[in-house]
C-alpha cells in the first residue's frame, strides 16, 4: 500500500501499525488489548505525541507554520468536520475538494505521561485512544486518499474560558453538556475561519450551537446534497467521478468568496448540480441548508461561560464581537419538514 499522504502523528502511528488495515472495531479492539504490553502502548503514544520533538508537559498550541501548511494545501472549496460525525464524513467526501478533520489526539501529551509514571494504565485513558483511534481507521479511505487531512483539534485560549477543559460526556449537568457542545461548535468555526472553508456537521446538538454561536442574524438556503452509505463509498463515489466534480467545486469555490444572500442562493443551486452529477444507488440526495453568520461572533469565551453558569445566553448587555476575517458559512442537516 502507498504511504498516507495525511501526516498527522496520531494517524502515522495507526497506518505504521498496520492498524488502518482493520475495520475500525477490530482496530479499536486491538488497542484495547495493548495495555497488556506495556512498551508497545507507551511507543504508540509516543509517536502519537511527536515525542521527543514535542514534551507532553503543558497544552500543545499549533504554530502559525502549521496553521500555515495547512491553508496552502490545494482544494480551495473546503470544510472542517468533526472526526466522529460520519454523516459530515460521508457528505464532506463528495461535496468539497477538501476536508478538514478535527483531530481529537492531536493533545495527546495527558496520555503519556500518565502512560510513563501511574502504576498501571488508567482504564479510562486505554479507552478514549481506542475510540478515537477507531475513529481514524474509520475515516482512512478519505485520509489516504489524501481530499482529508487531519487538522488540531485545538481553541486559542481566547476563546476558550477553560483551556485543557476536558469533561467527562454525557455530564450529569446539562449545562457542562450545552456549554461543551458550544466549544465544539466555536472550535469548528474558529478553523473555518483560519482555513478559509465551511463548517460541516450532522449532530443535532452542534446545529442548535452554531445557530447560538452565530447570532441572532442568520441567512439560509436549502440544498440537496449527495450521502454516500459509507465513508468508504462515499470516496470510491468520488474518486469514479473525480472530473465531474471539479467544474462544480470551482464554481462553488467562487460562490463562497462573496458571502451574500444572493451567492448563498446561487450556491445552493450549484450544490444541487454537484448532487445530481453524483446521484447514484451509492449516494442518494438528501436536504441540507447553508446558514451564512455575520462578520463577528459573540465573544466566544463569555458566552460559553454564560452557558455554563446556568445563565440566559442572549441576556443584556450584549457581549463584546469577536471579528473573523470573513462572514462565517455552514453547511447543516435541514430540518425534517
Amino acid at each position: 500500500m502507498a504511504a498516507p499522504v495525511a501526516t498527522a502523528a496520531a494517524w502515522r502511528a495507526v497506518f505504521a501499525r498496520g492498524l488502518a488495515e482493520l475495520s475500525p472495531p477490530e482496530a479499536a479492539h486491538s488497542l484495547l488489548e495493548l495495555p497488556t504490553n506495556r512498551p508497545e502502548y507507551v511507543g504508540l503514544l509516543q509517536d502519537m505525541g511527536d515525542w521527543p520533538a514535542r514534551s507532553p508537559i503543558g497544552q500543545r498550541v499549533p504554530s502559525d507554520d502549521e496553521v500555515d501548511d495547512l491553508a496552502r494545501l490545494s482544494g480551495r472549496w473546503r470544510a472542517v468536520v468533526l472526526l466522529d460525525d460520519e454523516r459530515a464524513l460521508r457528505a464532506a467526501a463528495t461535496t468539497f475538494s477538501r476536508t478538514f478533520v478535527l483531530d481529537p489526539l492531536y493533545d495527546s501529551g495527558d496520555l503519556l505521561y500518565a502512560a510513563w509514571h501511574d502504576p498501571a494504565v488508567s482504564a479510562e485513558h486505554a479507552q478514549r485512544l481506542a475510540v478515537q483511534a477507531g475513529l481514524l481507521v474509520r475515516a482512512g479511505p478519505l485520509l489516504r486518499d489524501g481530499c482529508a487531512v487531519l487538522t488540531p483539534d485545538h481553541l486559542p485560549g481566547s476563546w476558550d474560558p477553560r483551556p485543557g477543559w476536558r469533561p467527562r460526556l454525557p455530564h450529569a449537568n446539562p449545562h457542562v453538556n450545552a456549554a461543551w457542545h458550544l466549544r465544539t461548535a466555536f472550535v469548528l468555526l474558529y478553523w473555518a475561519d483560519r482555513l478559509d472553508g465551511l463548517v460541516c456537521t450532522s449532530r443535532p446538538e452542534l446545529v442548535a450551537a452554531l445557530r447560538l454561536a452565530l447570532g441572532a442574524i442568520v441567512q439560509s438556503a436549502r440544498a440537496q446534497v449527495a450521502e454516500g452509505p459509507s465513508i468508504e463509498a462515499a470516496q470510491a463515489l468520488r474518486a469514479a467521478t473525480l472530473a465531474g466534480c471539479r467544474t462544480h467545486w470551482l464554481r462553488a469555490r467562487r460562490q463562497s468568496r462573496k458571502r451574500s444572500a444572493r451567492q448563498l442562493r446561487s450556491l445552493a443551486c450549484t450544490l444541487g448540480r454537484l448532487g445530481q452529477t453524483l446521484t447514484a444507488p451509492a449516494a442518494a440526495p438528501a436536504a441540507w441548508r447553508l446558514l451564512l453568520g455575520q462578520r463577528q461572533l459573540p465573544e466566544p469565551a463569555l458566552l460559553i461561560r454564560r452557558v455554563l453558569n446556568a445563565e440566559d445566553p442572549r441576556r443584556s448587555p450584549p457581549l463584546p464581537p469577536k471579528a473573523l476575517r470573513r462572514a462565517p458559512l455552514c453547511l447543516v442537516p435541514a430540518p425534517a419538514p
